[in-house]
């Protein structure tokens, strides 16, 4: 079976620059180098680094789109008018316009002339483009499947493309009732669930405890001192000044922060909510730590320098996978009842809070009471491990073939 991945067209595959659901896609093309069950076609936006990830893969066809150097600067241009001179609250989303725009017309091209058992759009609804172009629904019909990571408000002119999946594969039961509601009409039987997964031989493993001792040096951490820790893009939605806010009332010594990622994965931009976490932080400096964005593949040794991780997210987030790999780094989770995480996190590893007012002051309740009881800890980190384990990457593997074969 032939199976073609169409990806955002954002961040390249390889996950050369970072990025949750490209870090999946890795997972299902390694994963698929063991098991050999379908033979992947990944379009990818191009990345230097990418390339060189990809040669050594032998049971995936890469296709990398690179825009030309013109379109590079337009994309410049439009993002810096939307940032310094309209002043856009997310100016990152206007940072790839044309370079997607190039993208899509490349893919659309190639899903013209070639035949695919199955097309997979990854996540953005934009991607419907490249079916609605060259009448490519029409020659994929029954075959194409929408695997949904974040909620759609924008159909793009696809909403009957969209109706015409063959499957919907979301990443938790939360984020298919939103599309459902959104798309009003799609049949129950067109939706399936397909969990997430962390590599639960890296994360909580010897190897990453190793590295951690050699990361907390780094980082000026003494062994005795607690580590929460923070991690994900550093956006409003994310919960991180609730989370500074909280650490400010903790009482809770020799103790520290560590909030680790950047604004938009290695982008290197920086936005103005980075800078008034900056400045909240300030008065700690020393005991608050941004390490700013870091390679996946060392993210295990950051999971394993913490005490307990918090992930305060204050919107409905569909599906975190730092959720997973905190819990596989068998570490104690402090987050919220946000929409997919309760699917998720077991209630034995993990304290759930709710979103309101209240929510500063209960975080910092929370970890005082996290931190001041070494058993608790204990039995909370070996619930999270037991829980993550069921969501790893060969479980992940399979039940993609399974549900992409119905």
């Amino acid at each position: 079976m032939n199976v073609a991945i169409v990806t955002s067209g954002y961040q390249p595959v390889p996950a050369a620059k970072g990025g949750g659901v490209e870090a999946l896609l890795d997972h299902l093309i390694l994963k698929n180098e063991d098991y050999g069950k379908i033979h992947l076609t990944v379009f990818s936006t191009y990345h230097e680094a990418a390339v060189k990830m990809a040669n050594p893969l032998k049971k995936t066809t890469f296709f990398f789109i690179k825009p030309p150097a013109l379109i590079r600067i337009c994309d410049k241009v439009i993002y810096f008018v939307a940032k310094h001179l309209l002043k856009k609250e997310k100016s990152m989303s206007y940072r790839y316009i044309a370079q997607r725009l190039h993208y899509l017309t490349k893919v659309s091209k190639n899903l013209q002339k070639n035949n695919y058992d199955k097309v997979i759009l990854e996540n953005h609804a934009t991607l419907f483009l490249v079916l609605k172009k060259h009448d490519n629904a029409h020659k994929c019909a029954g075959r194409y499947y929408f695997h949904l990571h974040n909620e759609v408000t924008n159909d793009y002119g696809c909403r009957s493309i969209m109706l015409g999946c063959r499957k919907v594969l979301g990443v938790s039961q939360y984020i298919n009732q939103t599309l459902k509601m959104f798309l009003g009409g799609l049949p129950a039987d067109k939706f399936a669930i397909l969990k997430n997964c962390a590599d639960i031989s890296r994360f909580g493993s010897s190897q990453s405890k190793r590295e951690a001792a050699i990361m907390r040096q780094t980082y000026g951490i003494a062994p005795n001192e607690h580590v929460i820790l923070f991690t994900g893009r550093l956006n409003k939605e994310k919960g991180i000044k609730e989370l500074l806010l909280a650490f400010k009332k903790l009482n809770f010594p020799k103790t520290k922060l560590v909030i680790a990622g950047g604004y938009f994965y290695a982008s290197g931009m920086v936005s103005a909510y980075e800078k008034e976490l900056q400045k909240i932080a300030e008065p700690f400096k020393g005991r608050i730590i941004f390490t700013g964005y870091i390679a996946y593949p060392n993210m295990p040794a950051v999971y394993s320098m913490a005490d307990v991780a918090v992930i305060p997210s204050m919107w409905n987030d569909p599906a975190p996978l730092t959720v997973i790999e905190s819990m596989a780094s068998g570490l104690p989770l402090i987050t919220t009842v946000s929409g997919g995480i309760p699917e998720y996190a077991c209630s034995e590893g993990a304290v759930l809070l709710a979103r309101d007012k209240k929510i500063v002051d209960r975080l910092a309740a929370t970890l005082n009471d996290v931190l001041s009881d070494a058993v608790l800890r204990q039995n909370m980190a070996e619930a999270s491990r037991k829980t993550a384990e069921r969501m790893n990457v060969d479980q992940y593997y399979k039940d993609f073939i399974a549900k992409i074969s119905d």
